[in-house]
Order: structure tokens, then sequence, then C-alpha cells
């Protein structure tokens, strides 16, 4: 338990700036479960539609792109090296993995959103088919070159520094020590403070398939763009079948591929150009952060390098930002008044699940067996599942409110049939009246209802409905 304290003090000491970089991966792992949880809502609003399976797909991979740094929560050094052995290929290869698929989703918009040019693709075979056949190419595509020279992670190390004045000692991982690893212990020469880091080989292939990602997805957005516009062309103010069914996920889509771009800029030219003109790797993060005496211009090009981790999950993170707020405008993939409720369960699942293996790891570092820690808190959840719910559920309430009930949707397709030729008469009013005290609904209310209608019809909230007398 001491190790792990002495761990995160030092993670969060001003040298290493106050733990951003752990506040970077809780982040990212706030986006992984925010955008699985998406992905459920869109699956579960309609399993049948390919549509919404090609999109469940789409987020899932997103969310796993933003976790590259989630499970750096955990104390990562050489003493937990046991752990790690388990944790490192559960970041890398499923990263890698979404990463190729992510790619060839992009590629295959054209498929479920019209695009004229490539209106070949727009059909229902492909539809039916590309949405899990891209999936399965994505894995057996990384599954080949996982094991092929310049992809594959072969060989990785720890740089140790027992004290501050001392040299840095270099402890094999696993495959072999690299002269290169060597380099980056020599070029730290004096550590400045204590510190225990891993070194993991940076292959070429892995860091090409990871910028060219944003290259795709300016494709993406371009093939995005045109279908919107071509839809506008052709029916002004209508949804038409295979177009984006809200702006608000466009501009979701944008910011993130802005962010996208953001990354691959600052990581192919701004960090070489401040590094010397070499390209900057985690390892020289290491020698910039504890080298003996770090200069300004150093801890200015490690805060640079930090702040670039950040943008990818921030970047995705405002993707499903926007597509919750599509969700609270329309209706978005059949997603509607059942989005709050799931929204709940899918926090609970998540909090419970990373609570489980926290305490658990915790347990087996201070009393050797960390499954008495997971049944402890596991026994925890179960018992106060109906407080915790409730609490998730106010918060849900305030990020996700509910647009409009069952029953105030019900209302709000008898008065839109009603009103459909602007003419009321008394008889229909009452009729609205007792529908209304039918479902509960006040007249406050009613009154939001209506207007919102007839804003989106374009009439304008001051619009007045005419009102017969019945013969």
């Amino acid at each position: 338990m001491s190790k792990a304290i002495e761990y995160y003090r030092s993670a969060f000491s001003p040298e290493s700036l106050y733990g951003f970089y752990h506040i970077v991966a809780i982040f990212s792992l706030v986006v992984l479960v925010w955008m699985i949880g998406l992905s459920y809502l869109v699956f579960k609003a309609n399993t049948k539609s390919v549509e919404n399976r090609f999109m469940a797909i789409l987020l899932f991979c997103e969310g796993i792109k933003a976790s590259f740094l989630a499970l750096e929560i955990f104390p990562y050094s050489s003493h937990w090296q046991g752990l790690w052995d388990i944790l490192f290929p559960l970041k890398m290869e499923p990263f890698m993995v979404a990463q190729i698929t992510s790619i060839l989703l992009y590629l295959s918009f054209p498929v479920y959103y019209r695009v004229k040019q490539l209106n070949f693709l727009h059909n229902d075979t492909l539809k039916k088919h590309v949405w899990y056949v891209l999936p399965s190419i994505g894995l057996l595509m990384w599954l080949f070159l996982r094991t092929q020279e310049g992809f594959g992670f072969e060989n990785a190390s720890w740089i140790i520094c027992n004290e501050a004045g001392s040299e840095p000692i270099v402890k094999n991982w696993w495959g072999s020590v690299t002269e290169k690893v060597n380099q980056y212990a020599a070029d730290i020469g004096t550590c400045s403070r204590d510190f225990d880091k891993p070194v993991v080989d940076e292959p070429a292939g892995s860091w090409g398939i990871i910028l060219l990602g944003p290259i795709f997805s300016l494709l993406g957005l371009i093939f995005l763009r045109a279908s919107m516009k071509q839809s506008q062309r052709e029916m002004e103010g209508t949804t038409v079948h295979g177009t984006l069914p809200s702006r608000s996920l466009y501009i979701g889509f944008l910011g993130k591929v802005i962010g996208q771009l953001l990354f691959f800029v600052t990581v192919l030219t701004i960090l070489p150009a401040l590094n010397g003109g070499v390209f900057f790797e985690f390892a020289d993060s290491i020698r910039v952060q504890y080298g003996a005496d770090p200069t300004t211009y150093e801890r200015a090009l490690f805060f640079l390098w930090s702040f670039t981790l950040v943008i990818t999950p921030a970047a995705i993170g405002f993707e499903a930002l926007m597509f919750v707020h599509a969700t609270l405008k329309d209706t978005v993939f059949g997603i509607d008044s059942n989005l709050r409720k799931t929204f709940t369960n899918t926090i609970f699942t998540g909090v419970g699940a990373i609570s489980f293996v926290f305490v658990s790891e915790a347990m087996e570092n201070v009393v050797g067996y960390g499954m008495v820690g997971g049944v402890m808190i596991g026994a925890t959840i179960i018992v106060g599942r109906r407080p915790i719910i409730n609490i998730i559920d106010v918060l849900s309430s305030r990020l996700i409110p509910e647009e409009y009930s069952p029953g105030e949707l019900k209302y709000l397709e008898a008065y839109a049939n009603t009103i459909q030729d602007f003419v009321v008469t008394e008889r229909e009013r009452e009729l609205l009246a007792n529908l209304a005290a039918a479902y509960e609904i006040s007249e406050d209310r009613l009154a939001v209802i209506e207007e919102n209608y007839r804003e989106s019809l374009s009439l304008g909230s001051d619009a007045t409905i005419q009102i017969e007398e019945s013969e």
C-alpha cells in the first residue's frame, strides 16, 4: 500500500504537473464509459436497423480510441509488472483494432449516407453486411500486422532511478533491452528525482495507423457533408432516408475531426520541431521530465506533450456531447424517452465494474488477496443499489432531461393531427383537454408542448390557432 501512496504522491507533485497525466487518464475512462453507453443506446433503440448497428459499432470504436490512457489510472511501474502483463495487452490490442476498424467505417459512410457521386454504394445488400464485416476485417488485419516487423510491440523495459543525483538503470520487461532504450537512459544522465517508468517499443507501422486516422476521418466528414447538402437540395426542411438524422451529429463529428487533425499536426510538426527535428516519443517525455535540472524549455515541452494526449479523448468527448444534444432535440436513431433510463443503468454498471477492479487491486497489495475487496465492494453495490440508482437518476435528470413523456407524445400526436388546417373546433378543444387530463398534463406543460410544436412548423411562438364555435 505504501508503494501505491508513494507512486500517486509523485504523480501529483508539481514536477509532474499536479497529476495532469492521471487526470487525462481518468477523463479518458469517463469518455470510454460514455461512448460505450451511447453505443448501447443506439443499438437497443432499434436492434433491427442496420444504420443503428453501424453507428453503434462506430461509437464503440471511438470510445476505445479515446481510452488509450484509461488503464493508467493504475500504478504503472516495475513494482506492478505482474499487473501490467495483463493490462498492457488490454490497453493496446483493442486500441489498434479500433484504429483500423474506424478507418474502414469512415470509408463506408456512403453505404449508409447517400452521396451522389457514390450512389452505387448506397444499397440494401451492402447495408446488411458492412456493419459487421468491417470490424471482422479490422480484427483480422491487426492479427496479421501485429506479427510483422514494424507493427508489433516486441520489446519493453523499465528505466529506473532510485534517488535524485544517481544514474538511471534499465530493467528488462519482455523481449530484449534495445540500444535505443540504453540511449534513452544515457540521455537522461543524472536524475533530477527518483522514478520508475516503462519504455515500450513504438513501432513506426503502429504510429502510421494511428496518424492515418485523422486523414480518413476528414474524408468521412466530407462524405457526411456531401450527404447533408444533397438532402437539403432534394427535400428542404425534411429528413431524407439515407442521410444523417441530425445536424448536431454532423457538428459533433466535425469537432472530433478538428481535434484529430490538431493531434496530427502537433505530433508530426510541432513536437519534432521543438525536439531538434526528431519524432517525439513517449520515452522522450521521461528525458525532459526527469533529466538533471530540467530547463523551462524542457518543462514546456513536457507540458505540450502531456496536453497532446488529451486532444483525442477531448475531441471524442465533444462528439459524445453533441450526440446527447441531438437526442435531446430530436428522436435520433430511435432514441427518445428511453435515454435517461439507459443512461442510469450504464453509469451504475460502469461504476460497479471499475470499483470492483480498483478495490480488488488495492486489497491485493494490502492483504495479498484481492478477491476480498471485490466481494466487499460487490456486496456494498448490491445492498446499496436502490439509493445509488436514485442518485444517478437525479444526475441523469439534470444532464439528460426527458423532452417528452410517453403521455405527452400521445397528446402531441393528437394535437398535430387536430391543427393540420390551423382550425380547432370547440369540440376538438374539449377532446384535447380531456386527453391532457387523462395523461395528467398540466396547463403550463400543455402551453410548452403546443408552443414547441408551432415553432417546429416555423409558425413562431406567437402564432394563433383559430377556434371555431360548434354548430
